[in-house]
Formats: C-alpha cells, structure tokens, sequence
C-alpha cells in the first residue's frame, strides 16, 4: 500500500508553474495522477498522457478515496511520517 502526505505536494515544479512538482501515480494500466493545482489548492487526478483533469477536490483524503475507488482497491493512504512532520 502507498502513502501520500500533503505536504509533499507543496513544492512547485519549475518547468508546469502553478502544479505540484510530485505526482502519485494511479495503476499504470489507468493512465492517471494524482497532482495538486498550487493556484487553486485543488488535488487533481488527471490523464497523465492529455493532462486533462478527471477529479478534483480541496481534500487529499477525497482525492484518494476517488483513487482507491478507480482503481478498485484501498491501494493509497494518506500518512506523513516523521521527516515529513519535522519541514
């Protein structure tokens, strides 16, 4: 099981301004991610190959309870651990 922690969504990336430098990526055969959208501070699932945004929500928890729902198991979590907890 993976885990993801809102915190690690906070960097922008350089080269996409405005989005999350770190995406979580769904089942490969989905062709989805996760990324938060740093002007709306929405999470985001989209297409990774369009870009296109299938979900969003203000809420990491809502984000990933939509995942787990997509891809059909409680795959993700959202935990942050000590180094995390510490920036």
């Amino acid at each position: 099981m993976g885990s993801i922690c809102e915190h690690t969504f906070e960097v922008e990336d350089n080269k996409n301004p405005g989005y999350s430098l770190v995406e979580y990526d769904l089942y490969a055969k989905l062709g989805l991610t996760i990324r938060k959208n740093l002007k709306t501070n929405e999470y985001e699932i989209i297409k990774i190959k369009t870009k296109e945004v299938q979900h969003r929500s203000k809420d990491i928890y809502e984000i990933v309870r939509i995942a787990n729902e997509l891809e059909g198991q409680e795959n993700t979590k959202v935990e942050c651990d000590f180094l995390c907890r510490r920036k």
